[in-house]
């Protein structure tokens, strides 16, 4: 089955009881509903978490202008930003769609925007699914009850992606400058 904003949409209307819709543009109650609160929930569930089908690499080059104190260059994040993955420095801030840091170059994995739902993960199509029925719900419902168990279960398959996401990532040591955390005890 191809996976659309559609067809998402319709799941999440599935899950609180109302009428499936043909398109988001179809002109029914359900489709407005749907298509008012799609763009936003998209970023706001790609945000929560660093869904692997949504990492993207970039280096960064400075801007000419520079912070007027704290940091030695200012860089331009890109236009699908969402969210920092790994910066590649441990010293860094985000501020004003830019990353502020003494670095010359960043290597920026960052978490962006998204909009294919043919190359999500299965897990982020359920997860949209829910986070759009916890937003729908109490309109076509009438039941708080019924929005609150949907933003429930998201909040489990979010622990269950969390998890998921560990054990496809190589397990990585943490440092305090050049010893090792256990080290430092002794």
């Amino acid at each position: 089955m191809t996976i659309t904003n559609t067809s998402i949409c319709n799941e999440a209307l599935n899950l609180c009881g109302a009428k499936s819709i043909n398109n988001l543009e179809d002109g029914t109650d359900n489709a407005r509903r749907c298509a008012a609160l799609y763009d936003s929930t998209r970023k706001a569930l790609l945000r929560m978490h660093p869904w692997s089908c949504a990492k993207k690499r970039v280096v960064l080059a400075p801007t000419t202008t520079h912070p007027t104190f704290g940091y030695k260059n200012a860089f331009p994040l890109p236009k699908d930003f969402l969210r920092v993955y790994d910066p590649n420095t441990q010293c860094f801030e985000i501020e004003n769609r830019h990353i502020l840091s003494n670095q010359d170059s960043i290597q920026l994995v960052y978490i962006y925007d998204n909009d294919n739902e043919e190359t999500w993960d299965s897990l982020l199509v359920e997860a949209m699914a829910l986070y759009l029925c916890s937003k729908i719900a109490k309109p076509i419902t009438g039941s708080q009850a019924e929005s609150d168990s949907a933003y429930q279960k998201l909040m489990n398959l979010l622990k269950q992606a969390r998890a998921i996401n560990g054990q496809e990532r190589p397990a990585q040591d943490f440092f305090v400058g050049e010893a090792n955390l256990v080290e430092v005890r002794y």
